[in-house]
């Protein structure tokens, strides 16, 4: 199956099935027009999607006049009055055939990479005259709209197929990594955990004291005591201890873990990994048991006796120089001693007899190790500890050497390097995958939250699209949200997160949750009826977790409920603020409602395969909760219905509500910014962005001409992708700074997907001066090119004034 093809299956399933339809309904009304169709250029295939049906579903490319429409480029636009008197589309088979088209207006469909894929179209049975240039500009902004709409579905099936990969990994690794709430003693557990512990996320709690009791009665007063200095001290621990599975199975696990806490909180988590190492220590133990077993044994028989002259030649060999070399005493004696040992070898050891020899007398050097060949040709080690034989005046006359073979011992040895090697290529490979699926994620959302910004911004946007623009954003900055969680390495855990307070709306956040399922209600035929108290305009908290909790419960009593009602209810209860769920659905019954908020757990076996889901939705809103200083709970009768709920502390906030940026960060019109980026979607965004500042922005695609630019030009500030093809952000910022004067000084901002706390100390050592990660928030790009301006401003002015 082609690309194209794939974008045509996905919109017709699903949400982007809804969002299409919409589309669609909104492109009928607004040309009072029969027949909306999306075609998508497939190979040498065009392919069809109708609001109704028409009598074919592909045709050749060719033939198709979406072919003439993408043609025309990203903004192509055609329309035919009628069909009939218009050569060549008088002999299309959709005008000649029982369809009877006679006009036809279409738009290309473009997606975020610039590629025209299609067109989007509207249709009639009647000839119509053209079209003002409004309703034509009105198609071309719909067309853009389905394209986002595609977009939107490749992107959704990139992340997922990702996010799978890196659960692939964390299996393949056999590192697992918790979370333990510090002042609640609740934890969270990946899947690795539960395997390593025999457990299963239906039948255990993770919690403090139910942890601890799996670890060997002797080991739990060094846990508590290790996990305690931790929290006291805020040092990392790193510790092995015995675990006794639930199976009655003993194991030995490593675990290494780190606190976060909040600022000016005692207040925190743990974060941690854990690796069941049983084997590795087995293995490790066998191999010392086996090298003290040979030691012991050659101290009592097997070491190899030697004497020679200070000659070199042999006067004595042990009898158990045989076994090591395949040679007796008698073919040995009277050789020279290097006989015994590897040509290579013999310039080595030398030097050491030299230095030997000059000691003090009754000092000893340590031992040293040589190659010698053994008779059937194999290559072994020998370990030989040295003595000087001196006469009365102190003289050296000969050397008496105590050899014992540690062939075996190096073999050993080898393995153990090799080993040590093979884990820590593994730990890097590991540490940079993550890296890279941050990077990899970031940047299809660059595009998908900048546009929709910028959607939203617009003022001559109609009310329906600015919801659809807002519904964009609002998603995608929750799936953003989800790709930090689960991909911030410093914290090894989907669910490690931080609440960002700030006031918002709490009124208009939870209509905006509303209408986020308010299509999936209207397909169900369920009423749905939000009701909200006189609230405050402002409150302080953290608006994307209210939001995503909000939402879980609305879409949780959307999949169960079959008919009747679902009420939203927003109150002021005292000093908290209350939110409650109200659905006609199947109901809850009583000995399950107490493992709801459980991770992996829903209601019945059977709920995943009828309705779906992870059961991870109310066990995280569970935590975010007790995050925000709230509470959760539900009540509910089988059968008959159920409440959700949840109340969070409710704080009244001082000021306008939803600013985007402090009103005081201002760029002076006629900055000169260049910005380097190879990706022409995200200079088309920051382009538009800064316009709106009176920004002048030149743009490149690579290091090496943001190089050529920057020693040419002279601009108040660059901007700096890292990963660019012909030479990187890196790179060219070093160069940049190699240049002299001002030019070699100008501010540099990193803007990138690589949002890492290690990537970013690489830019700054790179000689950036400050961060803006992808994808990009317009307030804090403009807040990080003020404030790099401000010092560049200053040292201007003291360089002036001199």
């Amino acid at each position: 199956m082609t690309a194209s093809s794939v974008l045509v299956k996905e919109t017709t399933q699903g949400g982007d099935q809804a969002a299409f339809d919409r589309l669609v309904r909104l492109a009928c009304s607004i040309f009072d027009a029969p027949i909306i169709l999306l075609s998508v250029l497939d190979g040498d295939r065009t392919l069809f999607r109708s609001n109704v049906p028409i009598s074919m579903k592909s045709m050749p490319r060719e033939q198709s006049v979406s072919h003439v429409v993408a043609a025309m480029g990203q903004n192509g636009l055609l329309v035919v009055e009628d069909a009939t008197a218009s050569a060549p589309f008088n002999t299309h088979p959709l005008v000649t055939g029982p369809d009877g088209i006679r006009f036809y207006a279409g738009a290309a469909i473009s997606t975020a990479d610039g590629r025209v894929v299609g067109a989007f179209s509207v249709l009639d049975t009647r000839p119509r005259l053209r079209p003002s240039d409004q309703m034509l500009d009105t198609l071309k902004l719909m067309a853009g709209m389905a394209g986002d709409i595609l977009d939107q579905s490749a992107a959704t099936r990139v992340i997922d197929e990702q996010l799978g990969v890196l659960r692939m990994a964390e299996q393949m690794s056999g590192v697992g990594h918790w979370r333990l709430d510090i002042a609640t003693g609740a934890a969270y557990w990946s899947d690795e955990v539960y395997r390593i512990f025999g457990l299963s996320q239906e039948t255990f709690d993770p919690k403090y004291d139910n942890t601890i009791s799996f670890f060997h009665p002797d080991d739990q007063a060094t846990l508590r005591a290790c996990i305690q200095r931790t929290i006291d001290t805020g040092e990392g621990f790193d510790f092995k201890l015995r675990l006794i599975r639930v199976d009655g199975q003993e194991r030995l696990i490593a675990c290494h873990g780190m606190i976060e806490r909040e600022a000016g909180s005692l207040a925190g988590t743990i974060n941690g990994v854990i690796q069941d190492v049983t084997e590795v220590e087995t293995a490790h133990a066998r191999i010392v048991e086996s090298e003290a077993r040979y030691r012991m044994l050659a101290d009592g028989a097997t070491d190899i006796i030697i004497a020679y002259g200070i000659d070199g030649i042999v006067t004595y060999v042990s009898p158990s120089v045989e076994v090591s070399s395949g040679k007796t005493p008698v073919e040995l004696i009277g050789r020279p001693v290097t006989d015994m040992i590897l040509p290579e070898d013999i310039p080595g050891l030398a030097e050491s007899f030299r230095a030997l020899v000059k000691l003090p007398v009754g000092e000893s050097s340590g031992g040293v190790r040589y190659r010698g060949v053994h008779r059937d040709g194999s290559v072994r080690w020998f370990e030989a500890r040295t003595s000087v034989i001196r006469d009365a005046e102190g003289l050296a006359i000969g050397f008496h050497d105590v050899v014992r073979d540690i062939t075996e011992t190096k073999r050993l040895e080898a393995e153990l390097i090799a080993a040590r090697d093979v884990a820590e290529a593994a730990a890097r490979v590991k540490s940079e995958f993550l890296a890279n699926m941050s990077h990899e994620l970031r940047t299809p959302l660059t595009s998908v939250i900048g546009f929709s910004g910028l959607l939203q911004g617009s003022p001559n946007l109609p009310e329906t699209e600015r919801r659809y623009a807002d519904r964009i954003a609002t998603a995608s900055e929750a799936l953003l949200s989800v790709i930090n969680d689960i991909l911030d390495y410093s914290k090894l855990e989907a669910e490690a997160v931080s609440l960002d307070a700030a006031a918002f709306d709490p009124a208009a956040t939870a209509r905006g949750a509303a209408a986020m399922v308010e299509t999936q209600c209207q397909t169900k035929s369920v009423r749905l009826t939000v009701e909200i108290d006189d609230l405050p305009s402002g409150v302080l908290g953290d608006q994307g977790r209210f939001r995503q909790v909000t939402l879980n419960f609305l879409s949780n009593a959307v999949k169960f409920t079959v008919s009747g009602e679902i009420r939203l209810e927003v109150r002021r209860c005292g000093e908290r603020l209350r939110v409650a769920v109200t659905d006609s659905g199947i109901g809850i019954a009583p000995e399950k409602i107490d493992a709801l908020f459980d991770r992996f757990t829903q209601a019945d076996a059977s709920t995943t395969r009828v309705y779906g889901g992870t059961g991870l939705g109310l066990a995280i809103s569970s935590r975010l909760i007790e995050l925000m200083g709230g509470r959760i709970g539900v009540e509910s009768r089988e059968g008959e219905g159920s409440i959700f709920w949840f109340e969070i502390p409710l704080i009244e906030a001082e000021g306008d509500v939803g600013t985007e940026m402090d009103t005081a960060v201002v760029l002076a019109p006629g900055t000169r910014i260049l910005l380097a980026d190879d990706a022409p979607a995200n200079r088309e965004l920051v382009r538009i962005i800064l316009s709106g500042w009176g920004v002048e922005l030149d743009a490149v695609c690579d290091g090496a001409e943001a190089v050529a630019a920057g020693s040419g030009g002279d601009y108040d500030l660059i901007l700096m992708d890292v990963h660019m093809p012909v030479m990187d952000g890196m790179d060219a910022t070093r160069a940049i700074r190699a240049l002299r004067g001002a030019r070699g000084a100008v501010p540099i901002l990193a803007l990138t997907a690589n949002v890492q706390p290690d990537q970013i100390e690489a830019c700054a050592r790179a000689g950036m001066d400050g961060h803006v990660g992808k994808p990009i928030q317009i307030g804090e790009l403009i807040a990080a090119i003020a404030g790099a301006l401000k010092p560049a401003v200053q040292t201007a002015g003291i360089l002036a004034a001199s």
